[in-house]
């Protein structure tokens, strides 16, 4: 396989672990406080048990229909994999709760859906351990990187230190989901995360991160 190709396979199975306004979609948000209180402790567990590296509870928090698709103990082998390293990289992520915003809670008109949005931004070292980059590697690395959504700094020739903007986590229930919360990350690049979502979430999760783009470009600009 060629370095290119290579790369480009790093930068999509980063894409797929992180890891998820107006709307097109009939929606409405009257919810309890029970409901909201749940939601934002869903969000908490989340990053406690990415930070304690509890594999088993964020999968079981996943969507059960992922593992129709793809087996448990597969998930489990990429995330350790992901966050303990391998013999081609490794990935460094501050053990620390990243400032994050939970939306609030809005009803589909199909299937009993319901769902709220994580969004927050999350930094990241990417280590290569069998791979070094010259100057034109870099640059072809950080574009890439760049249209994932990632600005990267190279601080050594196989180390990237990596800002994840405006990422999206989807905390959501419906009758497939046996009315329990769940999360999957927004990809929407991703053929799991099409077969998997519900389409009116697809587009309502798609103009959610529009619209947190488009806030964090005008408030750099403002700077």
């Amino acid at each position: 396989m060629s370095k290119r190709n290579n790369i480009i396979s790093y930068v999509r199975v980063v894409a797929f672990c992180f890891l998820m306004i107006g709307m097109n979609v009939c929606v409405y948000s009257q919810t309890s406080n029970e409901t909201t209180k749940h939601i934002n402790s869903l969000a908490q567990k989340m990053f406690v048990d990415i930070n304690n590296r509890d594999y088993d509870a964020i999968i079981e928090m996943m969507h059960p229909k992922a593992f129709e698709l793809v087996p448990k103990e597969s998930f489990k082998s990429v995330f350790k994999s992901m966050f303990e390293g391998d013999e081609e990289f490794s990935i460094d992520i501050p053990k620390r709760i990243p400032e994050y915003k939970v939306s609030e809670v809005f009803k589909g008109d199909q299937n009993n859906l319901e769902y709220a949005f994580v969004s927050y931004d999350m930094n990241m070292k990417m280590t290569f351990h069998n791979q070094e980059f010259d100057e034109e590697s870099k640059k072809m690395m950080i574009g890439m990187m760049k249209v994932q959504g990632m600005d990267v700094e190279f601080i050594s020739s196989n180390t990237l230190d990596v800002l994840m903007n405006d990422r999206i986590t989807i905390l959501m229930k419906d009758d497939a989901t046996n009315s329990n919360w769940v999360m999957i990350n927004y990809d929407a690049n991703s053929p799991l995360f099409v077969q998997i979502v519900p389409s009116d979430l697809i587009g309502a999760a798609k103009e959610y991160q529009q619209a947190l783009m488009l806030k964090s470009k005008k408030e750099s600009e403002n700077k």
